[in-house]
């Protein structure tokens, strides 16, 4: 069985490019690699935030400072 990896590279210098693509390996630059991560970085935050916003935080209604009381309890906060 015959595994096949594909390797990506990120790199602005140019003659690092060209040996990147000589090898067989896809390159990515630096900017295109910082602007990558932070669409993957606010995706994932999206997805967290709808998560959360799905769960309620009480099964029970609770005003602001009943939940802030019960929540300084649990913390052992006096």
């Amino acid at each position: 069985m015959t595994r096949r990896v594909q390797i990506h590279v990120a790199t602005s210098d140019l003659t690092e490019q060209w040996v990147i693509f000589a090898q067989g390996a896809l390159r990515i630059s630096a900017r295109e690699l910082e602007i990558e991560m932070d669409l993957v970085h606010e995706n994932i935050t999206k997805k967290v935030k709808a998560i959360q916003d799905q769960q309620p935080i009480s099964k029970i209604q609770l005003t602001n400072e009943v939940a802030e009381i019960f929540e300084k309890w649990r913390r052992g906060i006096k």
